[in-house]
């Protein structure tokens, strides 16, 4: 145990030391210690040893477990902000399980290893278990149920997964799995242990057929864990596959390409048309939320370092609109209008900061211009081209459009909260006593501003994170 290895988990241990000194103050600090801990972790990342293994070389800093860490750092900040969405901002226990789940995420980002890999998983997943149940109420708590057991089921597939890879190579490291899988003779228990390992994590990023959880678990969360789930803990298994299948299992890159073309255009139509007859809005964002991991899974089959940056940069522009389109739901549940279309009807007049903000993360996840929405999904899905034309595999360009139909079919469900909002006039049986300006948090107002904030600057000016990205991209796919 150098001073080296604990300098650089400095963000881990800043969150941990934190979460358990919050358990023993006064309720009335535990959010300025958890937002006081999420500050200085990020604050910390620039000063890492980039490059650097350590303990034993299961965990590595490099620009993409950056990036990543960055990510679960800002979503950790927005949930902690917008944790006034429901009654929750006293409760020292829900800022605890929070920062112990962005540990695991952060430790996730970092590691090269699969048992490292597996353990920081289940750190932040078994802490999702709880937070998903926190209010005790009846759905809340049938989410959780369904949640940990189909987690349960993952993990166990996953685990099966590992122990065929490790047996097959003798290796858990990344780098290691690499080398040995590119030995002849190999292929047989390896695809075995690589389908394993698909079907496990894609239950955590909800690839269809993996997907069924999902809704459940979003609709009955508190609105905050909702936003913590769709943007912080199911982006944490988009950074898992990427380490195992580019880094691991890239010399079977010809076996596993074509299934994960045929699950991402799964994904992103059953995500889409699910998302139309949803009554409620919430229910509808965790299935475009299903949509949206297709597009991402695109960067599978595209399997360039082009495509990867575009995939990143994806995660990165949804993780920021669904954070804050959630947190908003839950402003508007928690005043008594419920979670469907109608509840959202004049939020225009009532709260128009509210109103413009979820109005940009609508239109920035259908992927308009100017947004970072677009941006994202213009990178992402002209790598699919730019792969289908430079290697003759058409099929590319084919997923490449069924990514731009898909988007054009979301823009049904997604205006549809934009016309509830601005030209339909509030129900009278669904205004409170006091019918004049919705109630808004200070928390929340600073969570959904930062949100929308990050959708407007990278929406304008998108190159100098997509230049990071394309660097971190190369330098874990050299060749590509």
């Amino acid at each position: 145990m150098s001073w080296s290895n604990l300098f650089a988990l400095a963000p881990e241990l800043i969150l941990s030391l934190t979460g358990l000194v919050v358990l023993f103050a006064p309720q009335r600090a535990a959010q300025a210690l958890a937002l006081t801990a999420l500050i200085a972790g990020a604050i910390s990342l620039p000063f890492l040893p980039h490059g650097s293994a350590f303990f034993a070389g299961t965990l590595q800093i490099n620009d993409l477990a950056l990036v990543f860490q960055g990510l679960f750092l800002g979503i950790g900040l927005l949930v902690a902000l917008g944790a006034h969405a429901e009654p929750l901002e006293r409760d020292k226990e829900f800022y605890a399980l929070l920062l112990l789940a962005t540990v695991g995420m952060l430790a996730a980002s970092a590691a090269v290893e699969l048992i490292t890999l597996f353990v920081s998983f289940e750190l932040a997943s078994l802490s999702t278990y709880a937070l998903t149940a926190y209010t005790r109420k009846a759905r809340s708590v049938e989410a959780a149920t369904k949640f940990f057991i189909i987690g349960a089921l993952s993990s166990a597939l996953s685990l099966y997964g590992i122990s065929l890879l490790y047996g097959a190579t003798g290796t858990t490291f990344l780098s290691g799995l690499s080398t040995a899988t590119a030995a002849p003779g190999m292929a047989g228990i390896l695809k075995v242990g690589m389908v394993l390992l698909l079907a496990g994590f894609g239950f955590k990023v909800t690839a269809v057929p993996f997907h069924f959880w999902a809704p459940d678990t979003y609709e009955g969360a508190p609105a905050p864990v909702s936003a913590l789930l769709a943007a912080g803990s199911k982006k944490m298994g988009f950074i898992v596959l990427i380490k195992i299948f580019f880094i691991g299992l890239l010399s079977l890159k010809f076996s596993w390409v074509p299934i994960w073309g045929w699950i991402a255009l799964l994904t992103m139509t059953v995500g889409n048309f699910s998302a139309l007859v949803q009554p409620s809005v919430k229910r509808m964002l965790a299935y475009s939320s299903i949509a949206q991991a297709g597009y991402i899974l695109i960067l599978f089959p595209v399997a360039t370092a082009y495509g990867l940056a575009g995939g990143v940069f994806h995660i990165i522009t949804h993780a920021a609109a669904t954070a804050g389109a959630f947190l908003i739901i839950g402003v508007v549940s928690r005043a008594g209008l419920g979670e469907d279309y109608p509840a959202f009807s004049g939020l225009g007049k009532r709260q128009p900061f509210l109103a413009a903000a979820m109005a940009i993360f609508m239109l920035s996840l259908v992927g308009m211009p100017p947004l970072a929405g677009f941006q994202s999904k213009f990178v992402l899905f002209s790598s699919a081209v730019q792969a289908g034309l430079s290697d003759g595999n058409s099929w590319l360009i084919a997923l490449a459009v069924a990514g731009v139909v898909n988007s054009a079919l979301s823009l049904y469900y997604y205006l549809r909260v934009i016309k509830v909002i601005y030209a339909e006039e509030p129900r009278r049986e669904l205004v409170p006593a006091n019918p004049g300006r919705l109630s808004v948090p200070l928390g929340v107002k600073w969570a959904v501003g930062l949100a929308l904030a990050f959708i407007l600057v990278v929406g304008l000016a998108p190159g100098p994170l997509l230049g990071y990205l394309l660097g971190a991209a190369h330098a874990i796919l050299p060749g590509l």
